[in-house]
């Protein structure tokens, strides 16, 4: 399928065309990366062993298996260099403040379900509960100050967070329509895995087949240990008692790794028809790619998320039936019932978990919901057939977690 460009975004990017590929214009040679991250903060030490080889593979395969355009190629060198330099920064202020590493994160609250099952809406619910605290997009995107003298030009942290999350959207602005990224709005926590060279978040971003069978081949839990490192730190020298709240569909296939971090972990899983669902998130994937490269197969990322969400949640059910997810730390949150009743769905998930629900956070859901515009972006538009895919195909592929769910089909 074709996704329009905006101009400047299309004339920009044939700046690499016309001199044989980006490559030529913007370089992505991992010595020269990892150089350039020390030489800007002045730091050398970027933590825990093994990170190094999960870069070299991942950038290996970004060189030779995607197409990225110019912008792509831009965007793609400063992510990769805010995810070193982030490291180097974060290594550092735990190294500096040692007591870092002995903060309790305890019984944090998770939102995990299928992309487009209501996770964001809920997130956004959850956090008006004044026991809860998310991280905010400008706290994800730079989990450590870096030092003023390694900003150019007065930046702050809340800039960093601008062009990080909002950047994108200026670039394929049909992307606000499926999900607003503003710098200082909640944000999901895969943000700050980006540090993590074999994270879910690289993963989302590339179709870098290399990487990806490297990955399947080296499972590690590093990822999920720097995310507790984050956490550590940034609650760190607060006293704030709230728990934190987090959310990330792509969570749902590492539950397992999560409780390895967080034993008290308490889970919320959202549902939803998977004829709805996936072809959203295909919808979303494909502008999300498309605003690096050049060349993404709608219809093979199609089949790859239907690959990839059954065999999750098929390991979901598993976890859960074999005990490695403690029956009293999950619960369950289906799509229509949060439509139907949101106040209702919340406080039942809340005694489901032992939560306390008060009056003043049923008041807050009321009222943001009542002031909260739709479609202010635009309508999200998506369909099966953009993708290869077909509602019937969808269905039989997810019967079984329909079925054991008992999940209200939509058509």
């Amino acid at each position: 399928m074709d996704i329009e460009q905006p101009d400047w975004v299309r004339r920009l990017n044939y700046l690499g065309a016309m001199v044989g590929g980006s490559r030529r214009l913007v370089s992505l040679a991992p010595e020269e990366l990892i150089e350039e991250a020390r030489a800007s903060t002045g730091l050398a030490d970027f933590g825990e062993p093994g990170w190094e080889d999960a870069f070299r593979a991942l950038v290996e395969s970004l060189q030779t298996e995607v197409d990225l355009h110019t912008i792509g190629r831009l965007v793609t060198r400063a992510e990769l260099l805010r995810g070193l330099r982030n490291r180097l920064l974060v290594t550092e202020a735990c190294r500096a403040q040692p007591a870092i590493r002995h903060e309790q994160v305890v019984a944090p609250l998770l939102i995990a379900g299928q992309g487009r099952t209501g996770t964001s809406i809920l997130f956004e619910l959850l956090a008006l509960d004044t026991n809860n605290r998310a991280p905010l997009a400008w706290e994800a995107a730079s989990p450590a100050a870096p030092p003023g003298a390694t900003l150019a030009e007065g930046i702050t942290r809340e800039q960093i967070a601008e062009t990080v999350n909002e950047f994108l959207s200026d670039v394929q602005p049909a992307i606000r329509a499926a999900h607003e990224h503003r710098w200082d709005l909640p944000v999901e926590c895969i943000r700050f895995m980006d540090s993590e060279f074999s994270s879910d978040w690289w993963a989302m971003l590339y179709a870098a087949w290399g990487w990806l069978k490297w990955r399947a081949e080296h499972p590690t839990d590093a990822p999920y240990r720097w995310h507790r490192r984050v956490l550590q730190l940034l609650q760190y020298g607060r006293d704030d008692p709230r728990r934190w709240l987090l959310k990330s569909p792509a969570h749902l296939g590492s539950l397992d790794r999560l409780l390895r971090q967080y034993p008290d972990l308490r889970i919320i899983h959202t549902h939803r028809d998977p004829v709805r669902s996936v072809p959203s998130t295909v919808s979303l994937s494909t502008l999300m790619r498309t605003s690096r490269a050049n060349g993404v197969d709608a219809n093979l990322l199609g089949q790859m998320v239907v690959m990839g969400y059954g065999g999750m949640l098929r390991k979901v059910i598993e976890e859960r039936g074999g005990g490695v997810i403690p029956p009293g730390q999950i619960t369950d949150v289906h799509f229509q019932d949060l439509m139907k009743d949101p106040v209702g769905t919340v406080e039942r998930t809340y005694d489901a978990l032992g939560l306390p629900f008060t009056a003043g956070f049923a008041d807050a859901i009321r009222d943001y919901l009542a002031n909260k515009p739709r479609d202010r972006f635009g309508k999200h538009r998506y369909a099966a057939e953009d993708y290869g895919l077909s509602n019937a195909g969808i269905r039989e592929a997810f019967r079984f977690y329909t079925d054991h769910y008992g999940i209200a089909l939509e058509e």
